[in-house]
């Protein structure tokens, strides 16, 4: 039996807002196992996006509030601590945005950006972690 890696259930996310609560995500339910795909579809403002971004702690906030379970390696990740989801975020799960303007900074190189990344993921100094993405970009 393969691993299950992620767990959704019932996921509920609603913000509060000027004009009344907008209820981005009504009760979405998945899993996820090691070596499976899925993919998730819908119509523009469906809560794919907000899904996405609940699984990996980028939709917290104090008008935000959230209902269900999500299950990352048996881990609730709406309880988790932003350093315990710094740790998964970007070494283990990551999302690609739609808006490829917010995926690379254009004032940096890339490879300073991918650096940055194995520096605070893989704890390494400026010169392992430059010399990996140089060899990664190969």
């Amino acid at each position: 039996m393969a691993e299950r890696l992620i767990e959704v259930e019932d996921l509920k996310v609603q913000f509060a807002t000027e004009d009344g609560t907008v209820r981005a995500v009504d009760g979405v339910s998945f899993e996820l196992e090691r070596g499976q795909v899925l993919g998730i579809v819908g119509e523009s403002g469906s809560g794919k996006s907000v899904t996405a971004m609940t699984l990996l702690g980028l939709t917290r906030d104090k008008n935000t509030r959230f209902e269900g379970k999500v299950l990352y390696k048996g881990r609730n990740v709406l309880e988790m601590g932003e350093d315990e989801l710094q740790e998964v975020r970007g070494n283990e799960m990551s999302m690609i945005f739609q808006d490829p303007m917010t995926s690379l900074n254009p004032v940096y190189t890339i490879g300073t950006q991918i650096a940055e990344a194995i520096r605070i993921h893989e704890r390494a100094d400026k010169g392992v972690a430059r010399r990996r993405a140089v060899d990664l970009l190969k």
